[in-house]
């Protein structure tokens, strides 16, 4: 039988190794427990609200910031009526209702044609939207029961001005009649700081190849002073604002 001495004795060799164990493992029994506690944490928070953006209107884009719809670029924007002549090179948008297998976007080619879909080629430049919409409805009645047909110029590539110089946003337009250089200078986001508004002018290609140089009394037009006449633009022209 073991002495009460050699007892006690043994007793602290076989202590000291749990002790030791308990002070390595404890950190980590705290780690894993705080982890623990955070998933259990997050489990019990509830999700994120998702944030919904409202469906833009054709033509618009939607401004967080502002909370409302804002215009596009005019380079881009859909375009439908009375006053548009289609030309070439020019994107259409042709749908017919509950026809999808001939609804699509067409380009106008060289010769001023489209081809669709029963009808084949029909004849889109020179006319407006609305022209060529009852053109198609009218052929399109031939196989189809009273076809409901809409037109949308989705990309004017036929029809463009240049607006250069002092302008905050230089670049190619497209023409949509009637504009005038007002109109033409507000689609380029006005003028700058340093633009000469005295010496703005148009350069226009005439039939004949050469090129007309036409100066323009903006700050006269701007203050709407008797005898001052804004000036149509024509395809083309080229507004430049030294």
């Amino acid at each position: 039988m073991l002495s009460s001495k050699n007892l006690s004795r043994r007793l602290r060799r076989f202590a000291f190794p749990v002790l030791l164990a308990g002070l390595v493992c404890a950190p980590l029994w705290a780690q894993s427990g705080s982890g623990s506690a955070q998933s259990d944490a997050s489990a019990a928070q509830p999700p994120a609200a998702s944030v919904s953006v409202p469906t833009a209107p054709v033509g618009t884009t939607y401004d967080a910031n502002s909370g409302s719809f804002q215009q596009t670029d005019a380079r881009t924007s859909p375009l439908t009526g009375e006053s548009y002549k289609i030309g070439a090179d020019d994107i259409l948008s042709i749908n017919v209702w509950h026809e999808p297998e001939v609804s699509r976007n067409v380009p106008v080619r060289p010769d001023g044609k489209i081809s669709l879909p029963l009808v084949g080629d029909v004849q889109a430049a020179g006319l407006t939207p609305t022209e060529l919409q009852q053109e198609l409805q009218t052929r399109f009645s031939k196989y189809l029961t009273d076809p409901s047909v809409s037109v949308i110029v989705a990309e004017i590539r036929s029809q463009r001005i240049n607006v250069l110089g002092e302008v905050f946003r230089p670049g190619t337009y497209p023409l949509i009649p009637p504009m005038n250089l007002i109109d033409a200078i507000a689609n380029a986001g006005g003028l700058k700081e340093f633009a000469k508004a005295s010496k703005i002018y148009i350069l226009r290609t005439l039939p004949d190849g050469q090129t007309e140089h036409i100066k323009v009394q903006y700050k006269n037009l701007l203050k709407g002073k008797r005898g001052s006449k804004d000036i149509l633009l024509q395809t083309r022209d080229t507004v430049v604002v030294p």
